[in-house]
């Protein structure tokens, strides 16, 4: 204990003998650094929008499709996965690049396009000036640093736009796809469907309509010439009868395949109409909490945070070269 008291007197005296030489390097610091700070370093201006990602973007899962299981709220916020994903979307190279293009941001940070590595160097700064994270409450924040309050407004406000785009793009590539398959599926099953008509037709023009409805008929009235005795009747009624068994199951196997290609021409019709709809009609993708504006207050540099910061690495650092001078004094004078 006498010894740390010891320790923090000997300090107390060196700043007190060398009060003169920090005062000095205190003073010079502060000048040096405020100026740093005012001229040295680019102003920064930030803007952010807050967002919250939705469960579903299909407009006809969404509102149209009965008795689905996968049907959600349209307009529930979405969970982390949907957030996770969202934030996978912001973060795209179509999105960075959309930007840089329509901010001209070449020019804007005066970046040579022609010059070597000047898409690393615009990449790069681009990815020290716009920070898109997920915050606690899965909702997603867009911050962006800008010299001209403007821009830094205008461009996290348009993350909102070229989010939509580029999310809309995708599913509509992947919907028109999926219609391109659909069409040529219902073609074929319009051929099928057609071949099978033309069957049944020539069965029809044979007296051939509905096998069972015509079965159950015609024993009936084979029974009853039986019981008048009508043998002449009851051998015409038998010869029908033979007729209808001769045609029964490739009719009615022919009848089966209709019912099942109109049952999935009916299918293939809902699931057009319904990615038709998902295709021309579209909802946003995320619920908007916070708007960018123009900032009035520049964020960046925070000047008085460099100046102390400043001011205590340089009374540290003088204050540690003092103890090192004191001590080699010491030693040489032993």
């Amino acid at each position: 204990m006498v010894e740390n008291n010891f320790n923090f007197i000997w300090l107390f005296d060196l700043c007190r003998r060398h009060v003169l030489l920090l005062s000095l390097v205190m003073i010079v610091t502060l000048i040096v650094s405020s100026l740093v700070s005012l001229f040295c370093i680019e102003s920064k201006f930030e803007s952010s929008v807050l967002i919250y990602p939705t469960t579903t973007h299909s407009v006809s899962q969404a509102l149209l499709v009965e008795h689905n299981p996968y049907r959600k709220d349209v307009l529930e916020f979405g969970e982390e996965t949907d957030a996770e994903q969202l934030l996978q979307i912001l973060n795209s190279d179509e999105i960075r690049d959309s930007v840089i293009q329509r901010f001209d941001l070449y020019n804007h940070y005066q970046i040579d396009k022609n010059s070597e590595f000047s898409k690393s160097k615009i990449n790069k700064l681009y990815k020290g000036l716009i920070h898109i994270k997920k915050t606690k409450f899965n909702s997603i924040k867009i911050l962006v640093l800008d010299k001209d309050p403007n821009i830094a407004a205008m461009i996290a406000n348009d993350y909102l736009t070229l989010m939509d785009s580029v999310i809309n793009r995708i599913r509509q590539n992947r919907a028109k796809q999926a219609l391109l398959i659909l069409e040529k599926r219902k073609e074929l099953l319009y051929q099928e469907r057609n071949l099978t008509q033309d069957s049944l037709q020539i069965y029809r023009l044979n007296g051939v309509i509905s096998i069972t409805a015509q079965t159950e008929r015609l024993t009936e009235q084979y029974a009853i010439a039986l019981s008048s005795n009508n043998l002449a009747g009851a051998k015409r009624i038998k010869n029908e009868l033979n007729q209808l068994s001769k045609y029964a199951g490739v009719h009615d196997m022919l009848l089966r395949k209709s019912y099942e290609i109109e049952e999935e021409l009916a299918t293939i019709e809902f699931e057009s109409d319904r990615v038709s709809i998902d295709t021309n009609y579209t909802l946003e993708n995320k619920f908007i909490i916070n708007k960018a504006y123009p900032a009035d207050k520049k964020s960046y540099p925070v000047r008085w945070l460099i100046v102390f910061s400043s001011l205590v690495v340089t009374f540290i650092f003088t204050l540690l070269s003092l103890c090192i001078l004191d001590y080699i004094n010491n030693v040489r004078k032993v």
